[in-house]
């Protein structure tokens, strides 16, 4: 029997006043009012010498705890994590942004910083941070963009079971090269160029760490992320280059062997994410569902009130797992 009978797929009418996918994904992430949680922060030491934050909502003690993953380059202030948050606080929910190393405005002490396939920090924080605060109950975890694909390779490499109730990646690319590759046209560029821009800027700030590890030359005209990944995540955490940092750590290798019940929730237009590339029925995994959604976008799914159907769906979803 299914482990997810219980959930029924709310509908999703979209506004149709955002014609595509790349109209859903701006005013999602640049337009749409979303309020501010009221965030708790805590600097994590984490056992590598290396730190990262952790920005909280308090809740109940007997209520669920949602550990959100963000994507690349976003924080606890992007419009997504602010709606999750927010949502949590409306439940009573404990809610906390575990962000990549380098995000939120922290600066890391270590010269990595993250990548698709980096899970080691999400696998401590569950298993062995929050059993050291005695924070129990049930915990779900999501992950937004390439947050999903930490996500999927920790739920796949970790020992998420008796920690992680059960999962939802959103809007995850799960085949890095055909993501870069549809990402090569000049509208999807702008997307790599604000990219681009932030971690530059990053970079610059570890000159000293990154010497001969990465060339800001040709991180400065990078156009695809062929060239950001070839120039800077590929020489900085071990990798040849972006063909292998794609092949390695593409999450499409690990769908198969996740551990609990997950929901992948995205939208056929995405720009970021070909539709060939999504898993409808192929992923032999029981613990695995596809929700792929006509229109909607990168991270979108504004509906025709110009609210997101995306928050209320993903604690339906949690919701049916509560114990």
């Amino acid at each position: 029997m299914s482990l997810m009978v219980k959930f029924q797929t709310p509908q999703f009418e979209p506004a149709n006043w955002l014609p595509n996918g790349h109209f859903q994904t701006v005013f999602a992430s640049l337009v749409m009012p979303v309020p501010f949680p009221n965030y708790r922060r805590e600097v994590i030491e984490l056992p590598d010498g290396d730190i990262t934050a952790a920005d909280w909502v308090d809740g109940e003690d007997d209520k669920p705890l949602l550990v959100l993953i963000h994507g690349m380059e976003g924080s606890s202030t992007s419009r997504y994590a602010r709606l999750l948050m927010s949502e949590c606080e409306a439940r009573g929910w404990r809610g906390v942004v575990l962000h990549m190393r380098s995000c939120g405005g922290l600066v890391n002490r270590h010269k990595t910083f993250y990548h698709a396939g980096f899970y080691q920090d999400i696998q401590y924080f569950i298993e062995e941070f929050l059993p050291a605060r005695n924070i129990a109950g049930p915990c779900f975890l999501a992950g937004v963009s390439l947050g999903g694909s930490q996500v999927a390779h920790y739920l796949a490499k970790g020992s998420p079971k008796g920690h992680v109730n059960a999962s939802v990646m959103i809007s995850t690319p799960l085949d890095l090269g055909a993501s870069a590759d549809f990402l090569n046209t000049w509208l999807s560029q702008q997307y790599v160029i604000r990219f681009r821009r932030t971690l530059l800027a990053k970079y610059k700030k570890k000159a000293v760490l990154l010497k001969g590890h990465v060339m800001l030359e040709d991180l400065a005209r990078a156009r695809t992320f062929w060239d950001l990944d070839n120039s800077a995540t590929a020489p900085i955490h071990g990798f040849k280059d972006a063909v292998h940092y794609y092949r390695e750590m593409s999450a499409k290798n690990c769908l198969q062997d996740i551990q609990v019940p997950t929901l992948y929730l995205a939208s056929r237009d995405d720009p970021f994410v070909p539709e060939d590339s999504m898993p409808d029925r192929q992923v032999q995994n029981g613990n695995f569902t596809s929700l792929l959604t006509r229109h909607g976008g990168h991270v979108g799914f504004v509906d025709h009130y110009g609210q997101s159907w995306m928050t209320p769906t993903v604690f339906k979803y949690f919701s049916s797992f509560e114990v």
